[in-house]
């Protein structure tokens, strides 16, 4: 499945004139959060800065028959946001004092985010990180990664090369995630000569293509216990980092989909995300993270991306997390600075209600750390990659497709540049989703 889902080209309607509270091009390492007695409030609550966004919140409350934001509430939460907050970056990073697995999980590529891995990359080297996990490559390229990573030149080509079979499979091609990879590679340029390597782990494997027939519909459940011949991914992908990493004392930083990141919740299945190439065990999802979990126990954590939960479709697929308070505070006159993370474990955060996501319950219960990096309003789809399929490997493309109007022998190039591009605009309108 897709890091994106299909999206409709509706306006969202977090979207009112069009102002931006923060410049794209932030760099979040040189962010500093104000001192706590200039964020938030102890006294009152003022929301005429963003009326359209507070009444888009109450309208969804009310479709799922909540009562209004409670305004002293939400300037606890304020409060609380703004007094423990900290930088995103030395947050995650801060959090391998006490974990040696930090999942970083999302399902909606962003070009902030991309840009927020980038910039993480990095910082965890002073926390002892050698090791960034990523879903999105095959272990039957990682031959291409490390010679990626440790060559002289970064090789954009190599790059493509390392990710285009799991791209197709997931449209998913994009400037800002291959830029992560350049990012591991520039530290591996200036780390001292006794330093160790900076690698980049693949954690998922080839589907075996040549088990289904040219027609199989590879968008059905069924053709799948054909294709996934070494097991399920999030095994896999597990079995890979207790053997990359925890067997050998290093600490990883791994970037996953939301569903693979969990580690202490087993997500109820979800027709959209959990549809295909899902592991579930007893009525609930296992993910990457759980199997981790099960392993090592609190010395893996997961830090989500603030982005949509699922939902059990009675009002929809997708819905806000913590019932929309997370985003009421943001779009608050008095709001946290931002971007901005902040622990999900204890306190009043920790009991925000998720009872309108699948798995109702509280938002500890998802994460250890939660982080804020923009609102809905102002997120970007991340950039396609240019020339990604070509005459040159487009019967490669079609070969490793999962779209059945992709593995046609009629598919051009265009149609493939098409669908990643269809895929970026249905991340950017994610929110939309939610009504």
């Amino acid at each position: 499945m897709s890091l994106s889902w299909p999206a409709t080209p509706v306006l969202s309607p977090y979207v009112g004139d069009g102002s931006t509270g923060g410049d794209m091009e932030v760099e979040f390492d040189g962010a500093e959060v104000e001192e706590p007695s200039l964020l938030g409030t102890l006294k009152q609550v003022n929301v005429s800065e963003d009326d359209q966004m507070f009444e888009t919140i109450e309208h969804f409350r009310q479709r799922r028959r909540l009562p209004s934001i409670d305004r002293d509430h939400l300037a606890s939460v304020i409060d609380e946001i703004s007094l423990t907050g900290s930088e995103p970056i030395k947050y995650v990073a801060g959090l391998f004092a006490r974990h040696e697995i930090v999942f970083v999980g999302h399902n909606f590529p962003s070009r902030k985010i991309g840009m927020f891995m980038q910039e993480l990359v990095p910082a965890v080297t002073g926390a002892g990180v050698h090791v960034l996990g990523i879903e999105w490559a095959c272990v039957d390229d990682q031959s291409l990664l490390d010679e990626l990573v440790t060559a002289e030149q970064f090789d954009e080509g190599i790059a493509r090369s390392a990710l285009f079979r799991w791209g197709l499979r997931h449209h998913f091609a994009y400037i800002e995630y291959l830029d992560i990879l350049r990012s591991v590679w520039a530290v591996n340029r200036t780390r001292s000569p006794d330093s160790p390597i900076f690698r980049v782990v693949a954690l998922d494997y080839d589907i075996d293509i040549d088990a289904v027939t040219e027609n199989a519909d590879l968008l059905s459940p069924y053709a799948w216990e054909h294709l996934r011949a070494r097991g399920t991914a999030s095994r896999h992908m597990a079995d890979v980092l207790l053997r990359e990493c925890t067997n050998k004392g290093r600490k990883a930083l791994v970037l996953t989909r939301t569903g693979n990141a969990l580690t202490r919740l087993r997500r109820r299945p979800h027709p959209i995300v959990d549809r295909i190439d899902s592991e579930i065990v007893d009525g609930r999802v296992v993910g990457c993270g759980n199997h981790v979990y099960s392993a090592i126990a609190d010395r893996a954590a997961t830090v989500l991306i603030h982005q949509p939960l699922t939902a059990d479709g009675e009002h929809g697929l997708f819905t806000l997390p913590a019932d929309g308070y997370l985003d009421a505070a943001f779009a608050h006159s008095n709001k946290p600075h931002f971007p901005v993370a902040f622990d999900a474990t204890s306190g009043l955060i920790g009991r925000l209600s998720c009872s309108t996501s699948a798995d109702s319950g509280d938002i500890s219960q998802l994460s250890h750390g939660w982080v804020f990096l923009e609102p809905s309003r102002e997120v970007r789809g991340p950039t396609p990659l240019q020339g990604w399929v070509t005459d040159a490997n487009l019967a490669e493309a079609r070969r490793w497709s999962l779209d059945p109007q992709l593995r046609s022998s009629q598919a051009t190039a265009e149609d493939f540049a098409n669908a990643i591009n269809h895929a970026a605009a249905a991340a950017e309108l994610s929110w939309t989703q939610i009504v």
